[in-house]
Order: C-alpha cells, then structure tokens, then sequence
C-alpha cells in the first residue's frame, strides 16, 4: 500500500457512483435511531442538549444530522464525500439549523481527544475492509469523553444483498450485481465474534439485531436488510 493512501478509507466509488449522481440525499432520520436517542436522551432538557456534542460519522447528506441539531444537540458531520459536506451545509443554511461539517476521513478524525459525548454511526464504518473499521473504532474511541456512548448500526452476515456480492476477503464484498450495495463499493458485513473484537475497547452496553424481510411479492422488492446495532461506553 502506497504510504500517502494509509490514512484514508474513504471508498471515492460512493462518490462517483452516488453522491455525484444525487442519491443518498433523504431528509429523514432513521427511526430505530431516533428512538435510541429519544430514550437515552429525551429527558434531559433541550437547554442541556445543547451541551452534548454529537458526532454524526458518515453523516451522508445529513438526515440524521437535521434531526439532531433540531432537537438541541451540538452537532457535528464528517463524511469521506466532498458532495455530502457540501449539501449538508446548503440545507443547514437553509433550514436556519447548526452544525459543523467537515471532508475528512474515518482513520484520522480531525477532532481532539475525548471530544465528543456520542458518536453515531448509521452505516458507514460497514463500507470498508476490516482492519480500517477496526482503526476507524480505535480512533473514536479516543474522541469520546469517558462515559461517552457509542451507536453503531452495522450490516450483519445475515444481509439477503450478501449473495449478489463478491468475496475480496473474509466477510467483505465488492461487485455487487444486484440489489441496495449495487455501484455502491465494498462492504464488510459483521459477524458475533467480530463485534467483540472491533469494540473491545468499549464496555458492550447491547447487541441488537434488526431484520427487515419481504414476505410477499419478492420480486418487486421494496427493501430487506438484516443489521446488528451496537450500543457501547467509553469507560477509560
């Protein structure tokens, strides 16, 4: 590996194939997201919200973000896509919210040091190789606070689209034929064992698995997906 190439993971097929071609650009926050947040944090006071940075990695064209900011965090984006920043800032603006979006990438987060009292990510560390999630997480291990938490959604081996993918390496996949990972780059779908390697620094809070499945009219599917979502504290 080129040495300029080793900090950076950031998969440029998402912009070609996605970003540049307006996709990924929905307004609305994920609902399971949503509820995670709402639990944990919907009673505390809005006023005191504002105190909580946020880190929104992967924040795409900021849906999740939007959601945040609205409900009086202090939010932050990073995505690896120079289109994604750029939107979310127009609809910031647009909207009269706040936030700071920034272009940078997952294996070195251009933050300090026990920053950031949440880190939430919605899909994103999946769309690399292993060994870059696992740096990815070592490195937001340490721009969390202590007693930071950590939401992870993360696609799962169970994934009905795994299938229409090619193997490059153990768990991850490229060339996807068909399905929602079609033009969309590399995908490393995690397992069990996995999870307690790629968040052992992390005292394990929950482990849920989601699973959308079709059960009528396949062949016109609308959408399946089969996910485990990580709930995870920085105690040190």
């Amino acid at each position: 590996m080129i040495k300029n190439e080793a900090k950076k993971s950031f998969d440029e097929t998402w912009e070609k194939n996605i970003y540049s071609k307006g996709k990924q650009a929905n307004l609305y926050p994920y609902d399971i997201l949503v509820s995670i947040v709402a639990r944990n944090f919907f009673s505390i006071s809005k006023e005191e919200r504002s105190k909580i940075r946020v880190l929104d990695l992967g924040c795409g064209a900021g849906n999740n973000s939007k959601f945040l900011s609205e409900n009086g965090f202090d939010v932050y984006g990073l995505d690896g896509s120079k289109i994604a920043i750029k939107i979310c800032k127009e609809r910031f603006k647009k909207w009269n919210l706040k936030g700071d979006f920034i272009q940078g990438d997952f294996l070195k987060l251009p933050y300090k040091n026990n920053f950031f009292n949440i880190v939430i990510d919605r899909e994103s560390l999946y769309a690399n190789k292993f060994n870059d999630i696992k740096n990815a997480i070592e490195e937001i291990h340490k721009k969390l606070k202590k007693k930071g938490i950590f939401i992870s959604f993360i696609y799962s081996p169970y994934h009905p689209d795994r299938e229409f993918g090619e193997e490059i390496e153990p768990n991850t996949y490229n060339n996807f034929r068909q399905g929602s990972f079609y033009q969309a780059g590399k995908v490393h779908f995690v397992d069990i064992k996995e999870i307690f390697d790629l968040y052992s620094k992390f005292r394990i809070e929950n482990i849920i698995r989601h699973s959308l499945n079709e059960v009528y009219d396949k062949p016109r599917r609308f959408i399946e997906l089969d996910e485990f979502i990580i709930i995870a504290r920085k105690e040190i």
